[in-house]
């Protein structure tokens, strides 16, 4: 995000001008009604008809009564509100002291004119990361001028997001009335607070990311956690043990704010635990509202229940802790309730498992490099035209299915698109100007969507009944889900159509929200106000006849009033009667007697029409609240049909095939058999050549054709490896996604977890090199891999000594391949390396099989074929991808050189004697 813009520095003998200009604005604001207060509506007399026009801990006692800053410090003075004696400071600081003190963790900004204002510590953290101008403001006579910087109150939302962004908590204090009683200062208030894991606004929110909230409760090894977009009303509780899987549960769903029970004080300044990944921002809350009284009654409240057995968290105290606690936090920060769905539970089976290795390695949201969307699986695959439709679309390809009939009716839904394009034409045009219904009816129930938003909803609901008729003849139930009438959401559609304007303005308490004809009392106001309008045209014409000056103008300016304009030519010429308001350089205005005193009942006349209609919009909102659950349970089904919209257009148009997915109790569980298989990512990338197909056959079947279970791949570098091991995972993920996959035919199984081990990576901020981190990649896979995995490695053991790791990608391999009855672990594997010794286990066990990637040589050149075949490669051409990598010609020759004697003086030999690999020796 760019850089805001510094605002203007405002100097001492600026300040008084910028109060006295805040006040006339706040006068004028209480003449136009926008005053907390509502002002009753008028007694509705005769109507004249009228036609409709389409169109956290408290802070630390202050410690010091001086400002301390050390001669070697670059902090200014007063650096931090502690250090200042509240009885010290101007009423409006000691106001701004004492809110801080209750959001010590949290920036605050201070409503003052058309500025939000920081001060102390905000001042500083605000001007450094927004680069705005650090000024000062004066404090009190013992205190002298204070740190302060702000942004303008227009532009709160753009500076907010990007505080948002960048991971801190916002605390909103703004006007709570439009005039201060006589001697007091003008009243304000926390009105909202914004932090990472809570906000609604549209300007603050990835429209195509769930924006997560989490929550957790450890207690020993046994941890629960709570997942909650607030946005969408999404809420989904687990309870599991070992800290790993917290860990890699939180990076799975990319949390925007962890919130976790405890000393808020210590944790604050301590290390993050080892659970939560530092990347996340971790909020530390008193322990209270986790526990599980406190807890359990606070999910009663929230959702009317008298007992929660009906969510099922009897079985899971620490979930259900963690979900009141969640719910607790969410009630504090937010000023209204945010609509939210009871908590449902998940275990760790009920969907394909993924580490964060195997996330990165498969690229399957955002590239290793860069960390892009662009090159990634799901840009890949997202021909959404929805939000709502490609956040469902990035759930599927984050949790693919394990179950086999929810695999083939999702399938089953892609199928048909596929196979109807007229149909799948027609509902991708209804969806393509749908806007994001669940963001949409949470903003509604928490009492902050505007009147273009509800204009919007509308839109989307009037398109419910035209994509159930499409539906009516679907098949497949996922589409036959959508094919229902929704007479609640149509009335409601129709209703807000009938009220408000299609194009209503940005704001609330301006009026111009609704058609004529909705309410008595404001088509009363509004003809009093046309007959204002015709006294002001009357009046302009009199005043024109009176004076003779044929130019003469009736205008309005919101600050100024209603004035009569006339050049400065001949200003000398106007009536006596006439008043000087303003001079400009062009123009002269003026004011009249009669024009003066009617202008104080128009005013009035326009704020009591604008706060008739500011009621009753918010009556409409809340009426639009309380359909929340019913609009989001149609918007979740919009977006299915949306995500398999996407996929069936990808299918389509990309020449895919429907995978078959075999019977998990059937003889070919784990036969994983693809024809021509490619790379979904890489065939979109590729512009001037084919993408080389290549297929795939994994899972022995002792009593059928014989299947490996084990496949050692070599070849050269940059040959294409790589590229293989991800397009088979790929395809593995797709298909248990639901959706077809880039071949022209494949069979199945279903595999419990997927595990990559491509590429090279150290973690020097946990003290880790490559080797290590490759080796504790590789451990992770060995304890969790089951004969249902799928395993993908790349150059196990290349980290080390050559022996070493020679050694160690034996026993991996050996490993991988020995069934688990035997001491190993029988999964379905690739194992790709340059140690061409690994080939000779196809001569030791049945289950393993190798495989090359073919080069063509033509003199000094290689030409890539991409080819995978049969059979071991021997040589890695890795002098001559160096050649071709620019290596100077002398080091090329001499490592040749070398390598020629190498391969003449070194014979490695790996004698077994067991299938199991236990008495297995390398000598060399």
């Amino acid at each position: 995000m760019k850089p805001p813009a510094s605002r203007p520095t405002i100097q001492p003998h600026q300040e008084r001008a910028v109060a006295a200009e805040a006040e006339q604005q706040l006068s004028l604001t209480a003449a136009l009604g926008l005053a907390e207060e509502p002002q009753p509506a008028p007694e509705p007399g005769p109507t004249r008809p009228r036609s409709r026009q389409r169109q956290a801990a408290p802070a630390a006692p202050p410690a010091a009564t001086t400002a301390s800053s050390s001669p070697d410090s670059d902090l200014p003075p007063w650096h931090h509100h502690s250090l200042v004696a509240p009885e010290q400071l101007t009423p409006m600081l000691r106001h701004y002291v004492e809110l801080k003190a209750a959001h010590p963790d949290r920036v605050l900004l201070y409503r003052l004119g058309d500025f939000f204002e920081c001060f102390f510590e905000d001042a500083i953290t605000l001007s450094r990361l927004l680069e705005l101008t650090l000024t000062g403001k004066e404090g009190g006579k013992a205190v002298g001028r204070v740190p302060m910087a702000g942004i303008p109150h227009h532009a709160a939302e753009r500076y907010c997001a990007e505080l948002v962004r960048r991971g801190l908590s916002v605390a909103l204090c703004d006007q709570l009335e439009s005039t201060p009683a006589k001697g007091e200062l003008l009243k304000r208030g926390i009105t909202r607070v914004l932090t990472p894991g809570t906000v609604l606004e549209e300007g603050l929110l990835a429209a195509r990311l769930n924006n997560w909230l989490c929550a957790v409760v450890m207690e020993g090894a046994c941890w629960g956690l709570a997942v909650a977009d607030v946005s969408t009303g999404e809420f989904r509780v687990t309870e599991r043990t070992g800290s790993a899987g917290l860990h890699q549960e939180l990076l799975q769903v990319e949390a925007a704010e962890v919130l976790w029970p405890g000393n808020t004080a210590s944790a604050s300044a301590g290390p993050c635990p080892t659970w939560c990944p530092e990347a996340l921002r971790l909020t530390p809350l008193p322990r209270t509202p986790f526990e599980a009284p406190e807890a359990s009654a606070t999910l009663k409240q929230r959702f009317g229940l008298a007992s929660l057995d009906g969510l099922g968290l009897g079985e899971a105290p620490l979930a259900l802790r963690a979900a009141g606690g969640l719910v607790a936090y969410l009630d504090d920060t937010s000023r209204a309730r945010v609509p939210l769905d009871p908590p449902t539970t998940w275990q760790a089976g009920d969907q394909l498992v993924l580490d964060a290795a195997t996330r990165r390695n498969l690229e399957l949201t955002k590239t290793q490099l860069g960390g892009s969307v662009h090159g990634s699986l799901l840009w890949a695959l997202d021909r959404t035209h929805t939000a709502m439709g490609g956040r469902c679309l990035r759930r599927w390809l984050q949790a693919p299915l394990v179950e086999r009939p929810a695999i083939l009716e999702r399938q089953g839904g892609v199928s048909e698109l596929v196979a109807d394009r007229g149909l799948r034409l027609t509902l991708r045009r209804l969806l393509r100007p749908m806007g994001d219904l669940e963001r949409l009816a949470g903003r509604a129930g928490a009492g902050s969507a505007s009147a273009r938003d509800l204009v919007a909803l509308a839109d989307g609901l009037e398109r419910l009944p035209q994509l159930a008729a499409q539906l009516t003849n679907a098949t497949s139930a996922p589409l036959q889900a959508l094919a229902r009438p929704w007479p609640e959401l149509e009335s409601l559609a129709g209703e807000l159509r009938h009220a408000l304007l299609d194009t209503p303005p940005l704001s609330l308490t301006e009026g111009g929200l609704f058609h004529d004809g909705v309410d008595p009392a404001l088509d009363e106001l509004r003809n009093q106000l046309d007959d204002q309008d015709t006294w002001l045209a009357q009046q302009e014409s009199e005043e024109r006849r009176l004076s003779g000056l044929s130019s003469l103008k009736l205008q309005y300016h919101r600050t100024f009033g209603y004035f009569l304009a006339v050049s400065k030519a001949k200003a000398a010429a106007v009536p006596e009667h006439w008043i000087r308001r303003q001079t400009l350089a062009n123009e002269e205005r003026f004011v009249t007697p009669a024009l003066r005193n009617r202008e104080g009942a128009i005013q009035q006349l326009k704020a009591r029409a604008a706060q008739r209609e500011y009621e009753l919009f918010c009556g409409l909102r809340i009426q639009v609240g309380e359909q929340a659950a019913a609009i989001r349970t149609a918007a979740r089904l919009v977006a299915e049909l949306d995500a398999l919209g996407a996929l069936a257009e990808v299918a389509a148009t990309s020449g895919y095939c429907c995978p078959e997915i075999t019977d998990p109790a059937g003889p070919e569980a784990r036969l994983l058999q693809i024809e021509a298989g490619r790379h979904p990512v890489v065939e979109q990338l590729l512009v001037e050549e084919p993408f080389t197909a290549n297929s795939v056959v994994l899972g022995a079947i002792p009593e059928a054709a014989p299947r490996p279970d084990l496949i050692i791949l070599t070849g050269p570098n940059a040959s294409g490896k790589s590229c293989y091991l991800r397009q088979t995972g790929l395809l593995q993920l797709m298909a248990q996604m639901g959706s077809w996959i880039p071949a022209t035919s494949a069979r199945l199984g279903i595999a419990d977890r997927l595990f990559t081990r491509v590429g090279a990576g150290d973690d020097l901020a946990a003290g880790q090199s490559t080797f290590m981190v490759e080796m504790a990649e590789t451990a992770n896979i060995l304890h969790h891999a089951s004969e249902r995995s799928l395993v993908l490695l790349d150059e196990i053991g290349r980290g080390t000594a050559t022996f070493d790791g020679l050694s160690i990608a034996w026993a991996v391999a050996e490993h991988l391949a020995t069934p688990a009855e035997r001491g190993g672990i029988g999964a379905r594997s690739i194992f790709a390396t340059h140690y061409h010794e690994l080939n000779a286990l196809a001569g030791q066990l049945a289950n393993v099989a190798n495989a090359q990637v073919l080069v063509q040589e033509t003199g000094d050149a290689l030409i890539f074929l991409h080819q995978v075949a049969p059979g071991g490669a021997s040589r890695s051409y890795g002098i001559e991808a160096a050649r071709l990598a620019g290596v100077p010609a002398a080091v090329v020759l001499r490592a040749r050189q070398v390598l020629g004697r190498i391969e003449a003086n070194s014979v490695v030999q790996v004698n077994q004697d067991e299938p199991s690999g236990a008495d297995g020796a390398l000598a060399a």
